[in-house]
């Protein structure tokens, strides 16, 4: 028999999200914290002198939040509202710190762009390490211009103009294969079906899975990407939202469901 009078959550295992047909989203096993907040307006009825005789309830809400160790990509096009797309031609932008020898370098990788301007900048190296002179590209080598070779990704310089050793910073354009979100400003956060699943005990020391169904939940499009020195973390918060659950098996005003079952709990098969 299952006690559920007192248990304890014991740990947080994922949140998995489904779109409201039943499709999977995405999942979420790198949580490092998520809060299921309930709130709900209350109204005082009031009489002579302003006593208090009665209160109005009304306006139940659920938020969830949390934040995940990891940046994930369904939950970032939910957020967005908008889906990563496969680009063979993806365009980045590409900075390469080279050093001239024998009045040549050579860039990392292809610069992509206009035949005969695929650099789009050139500096030579300051001795405090920031860009100094500007050269330009060319379609013959002279003074101040150099040319650039695309099939061998060869630059070449005036002859004598750069010592051997001559830092240069090079700006470019690549074309690759890659993923590609954009965060469009007509498109807009998404709803989705959350599972949160997690482990309880009881005070008998009995171990049980946890799971709370959101049949709809509404993503919040304001979310923060911390990025620098210390890991980047994905923050997010949805409302619950009641009314049709399309097909999840919770009650039609349901704002969650909050289910607790034994970890060897025998499967249903019927009668």
């Amino acid at each position: 028999m299952i006690n559920v009078a007192d248990l304890a959550i014991t740990s947080l295992d994922v949140i998995s999200a489904y779109n409201l047909d039943g499709t999977p989203a995405f999942v979420l096993d790198e949580l490092q914290d998520a809060t299921i907040s309930n709130t709900e307006e209350k109204e005082e009825v009031t009489g002579r002198g302003g006593r208090r005789l009665s209160s109005l309830k009304k306006n139940k809400g659920v938020t969830v939040s949390g934040t995940n160790g990891l940046v994930s990509a369904g939950l970032l096009e939910t957020q967005v509202g908008d889906d990563f797309v496969q680009a063979n031609d993806a365009a980045v932008k590409w900075i390469d710190y080279l050093t001239v020898k024998n009045n040549a370098a050579t860039t990392e990788w292809i610069a992509a762009g206009t035949a005969g301007a695929e650099i789009e900048a050139l500096y030579v190296r300051g001795a405090d390490g920031t860009a100094g002179t500007q050269m330009t590209q060319a379609s013959a080598v002279a003074s101040g211009k150099f040319t650039y070779n695309p099939t061998t990704k060869a630059l070449a310089f005036n002859e004598n103009e750069l010592e051997d050793g001559t830092e240069i910073i090079v700006y470019y354009t690549r074309k690759l294969a890659a993923h590609v979100l954009t965060n469009d400003s007509t498109n807009y956060s998404r709803k989705l079906r959350l599972y949160i699943d997690g482990s309880a005990e009881d005070k008998c020391g009995n171990i049980y899975h946890v799971q709370f169904l959101i049949p709809k939940a509404d993503f919040n499009g304001e979310f923060d990407l911390e990025l620098g020195d210390t890991q980047a973390v994905h923050s997010f918060e949805a409302e619950s939202l009641a009314g049709s659950v399309c097909g999840s098996g919770a009650a039609s005003g349901a704002l969650w469901t909050y289910t607790v079952f034994g970890v060897d709990a025998a499967d249903y098969t019927g009668g």
